[in-house]
């Protein structure tokens, strides 16, 4: 639970708001001031972040210079998210039965270690495709356990009252890491080469190890556990299937999964096919979101105090698949990166009332292990990436997306039109 008595956040925040553009600060950086704990919690995320869109960029190109197939990025990035929907049910469990530190410092330093082995096979030019599916599966494993167990270990240091503050200044991070990962990685492949870009991901999760070992709160579980890991974690499904609230707010988090985050793996295809702006508008765009979800992320750390977040969370969800469906039918540079920014910010604020609402209703016992269902829709991505790539080399990426983001989007506002319990939660 919470290292430090919480105190009442809106009060908090009256107070800062009189203090001007240091008050802003303050308050959307009130949970780094005042738990240490998450301050270092907070770091070693960071480090974990840096480490995954470092790793991203560098797989990506070694694997495209070592076969040239676009086939192989998409194997081996479903092996990745096979491990997600497969350990993750799993993770829950571990994470509601163990120390959530000892679970992240043991799974960031096998992380950590992945990463060493595959800098070293770099470069000393031994390194093969298989190889780099063995990795994959071992960092799809330790993600799976590692994400869970992050999200729980938020509300252990910060509590209930200041977890919507946490959260939004975890993605704070996150999303800064975001933008600095990819563009840092592939600074180091282009000077000192990929096998670089590996040296930085094993020392990104080795600080992030570090950095979790060095928090007081050890997020003991509460409550007994006699039951097998198998047992628990079929207890968590059905106690997330037995009550209306979790299934929606997990409903909510499978949606973008499924239909809406997979046209990142295509930005390229839009940036080259249909907006025609070359290598450079394509980093642009690709950072687009993430320059949008930085600022969403500022926002949503100033939301703490609001009431009925469930509508707030089907709005933002709502704008955030339409302005992608208008992304996908867009034929213009400026007005693409423009709906790119603005989604990102509405897809920040809809991720932190997310997590929140779902962390505030389960009970204590079952946190970890509904948290993983999250991580587990999440693996759900690169399939139907694959999916949409194949219907892209038919109807082509525009009129593809467009129809999968579009059909999100309806499901979404039907379910705000006809969801009262959700709008009022």
């Amino acid at each position: 639970m919470s290292s430090t008595p919480p105190t009442s956040t809106a009060a908090a925040a009256e107070a800062l708001a009189q203090r001007g553009v240091r008050g802003f600060r303050d308050r959307t950086l009130y949970s780094l001031g005042k738990y240490p704990d998450f301050r270092v919690l907070w770091l070693g995320n960071v480090g974990t972040m840096l480490g995954q869109w470092v790793q991203f960029v560098a797989q990506g190109w070694l694997i495209f210079a070592l076969t040239g197939s676009s086939f192989q990025l998409g194997a081996i990035a479903l092996m990745r998210g096979a491990m997600y929907v497969v350990v993750a049910p799993f993770a829950g469990a571990i994470t509601d039965r163990f120390s959530r530190k000892s679970v992240l410092v043991v799974m960031t330093g096998v992380s950590s270690i992945s990463g060493t082995v595959l800098a070293v096979l770099v470069l000393t030019h031994t390194i093969s495709v298989w190889m780099l599916y063995v990795t994959a599966t071992v960092d799809g494993l330790a993600e799976s356990v590692n994400q869970p167990a992050r999200q729980v270990m938020i509300y252990d240091v910060v509590g209930s009252d200041d977890l919507p503050n946490g959260i939004a200044v975890n993605s704070l991070g996150a999303n800064t890491m975001r933008i600095v990962g990819p563009a840092l990685g592939g600074a180091l492949i282009g000077v000192a080469g990929v096998g670089a870009a590996f040296v930085l991901q094993a020392a990104a999760y080795l600080f992030s190890s570090y950095a979790t070992s060095r928090i007081h709160a050890s997020g003991e579980p509460g409550g007994e556990h006699s039951a097998s890991v198998l047992q628990s974690m079929g207890d968590g499904m059905r106690y997330a299937r037995g009550h209306p609230d979790v299934r929606l707010l997990i409903l909510m988090a499978a949606l973008p999964s499924i239909l809406v985050y997979p046209y990142v793996s295509f930005i390229p295809v839009f940036a080259a096919e249909v907006l025609h702006s070359g290598s450079t508008g394509y980093g642009f765009l690709a950072s687009a979101v993430g320059y949008g979800s930085i600022l969403g992320a500022v926002l949503a750390a100033n939301f703490s105090g609001v009431r009925k977040r469930g509508q707030i969370l089907v709005w933002t969800t709502f704008v955030y698949m339409a302005l992608v469906t208008l992304f996908a039918l867009s034929n213009v540079y400026l007005l693409s990166f423009g709906l790119l920014v603005v989604a990102g910010v509405a897809n920040s604020v809809y991720l932190m009332f997310n997590q929140v609402m779902i962390q505030l209703i389960v009970d204590d016992d079952y946190r970890g292990r509904v948290l993983s269902l999250y991580v587990m829709v999440s693996g759900i991505t690169p399939f139907a990436a694959f999916l949409m790539g194949a219907l892209i080399a038919v109807f082509g990426p525009q009129i593809t997306v467009a129809c999968f983001t579009g059909l999100a989007a309806t499901i979404v506002l039907v379910i705000a039109v006809t969801s009262r319990r959700l709008r009022e939660i």
